[in-house]
């Protein structure tokens, strides 16, 4: 992706100054989006920008000035064939990261640029086991209780058992020892307990395909399982895409996009300048994150 060299010059969005560093991170983070969106249309692969990024698309037609990277969800069922063809199409200088890929357990995946660094700090003992270059979210998308299928619950409810078997099994199987009782058999709770943590989350994704499309509703689970069901939308409200400038490219964003904004925040409209998620990110968008280990930590 070629950019013209005004786009690098520092400026004023909305009253927040937007270095040129951080237009250097935007860029990897376009490019990263023109090749994730290659592959898609390759593949026939259905995607929407959400989150920060279809907040910026729709009140900025771009970037939000104090934000730094893109995100995009996919429905369970198009999510699990982006997995099944990323890893061969993203190739050096690209990576596909998700929860089999090295050491971090998470229910995203992401695409990672190796020509830079994006080190969170939660990760700095990881160095040689993740990789760290910035990145591109993919966050899937499934069903939850809406208030209608009752019969759901229980779904729910062996969903988040089969969680905490990914993420707390030893606790899991202590409470099984003191007799508690679970929608799961015991026998199966050892024998995912003895498989391992990738292995149960593999077991995870695979229920969770097993069940998308039985309600109305529709959430990134990590944030359901947290308390934050608010932020659940409607499935119809996916049904047409249309495209919007974002920068000097157009994004594709459910037609609903309002509807979905005014759920996720209220009033969209009016501007609450503040920091990025990634804040404890340290983004170094021209040296290998690699390089950046040896030499600075």
């Amino acid at each position: 992706m070629v950019l013209d060299a005004s786009f690098f010059k520092e400026e004023e969005r909305c009253g927040y100054l937007v270095t040129e560093k951080r237009k250097k991170v935007w860029a990897v983070g376009l490019e990263l989006w023109e090749r994730f969106d290659e592959v898609c249309k390759k593949h026939g692969i259905t995607y929407y920008a959400y989150y920060g990024t279809l907040l910026g698309a729709v009140r900025h037609q771009g970037f939000i000035p104090w934000d730094d990277d893109i995100d995009v969800i996919m429905f369970r069922d198009e999510y699990k064939r982006f997995q099944e063809i990323a890893p061969s199409e993203f190739t050096e200088p690209y990576f596909f990261q998700n929860a089999y890929t090295d050491r971090i357990i998470w229910q995203i995946s992401k695409i990672r640029d190796s020509r830079t660094t994006a080190i969170e700090r939660n990760f700095l003992s990881l160095k040689d086991t993740v990789h760290q270059g910035i990145f591109l979210d993919i966050f899937p998308f499934d069903s939850v209780a809406d208030g209608i299928h009752s019969e759901f619950c229980v779904i729910e409810e062996i969903r988040n058992l089969l969680w905490r078997m990914v993420m707390e099994p030893v606790t899991v199987l202590r409470e099984l020892q003191s007799g508690a009782e679970f929608l799961l058999k015991p026998e199966f709770i050892l024998e995912l307990y003895q498989k391992g943590m990738k292995e149960s989350f593999r077991v995870f994704e695979a229920f969770s395909e097993e069940h998308f499309g039985e309600t109305e509703d529709v959430n990134y689970l990590l944030n359901d399982m947290t308390g934050k069901h608010s932020q659940c939308v409607k499935k119809e409200w996916f049904q047409n895409i249309i495209y919007l400038p974002f920068e000097h490219i157009q994004l594709p964003v459910p037609a609903e996009y309002d509807k979905i904004l005014t759920r996720r925040y209220g009033d969209y409209h009016q501007l609450v300048p503040g920091g990025s998620d990634h804040e404890g990110v340290i983004l170094e968008p021209d040296i290998p994150y690699k390089e950046y280990f040896e030499k600075y930590l």
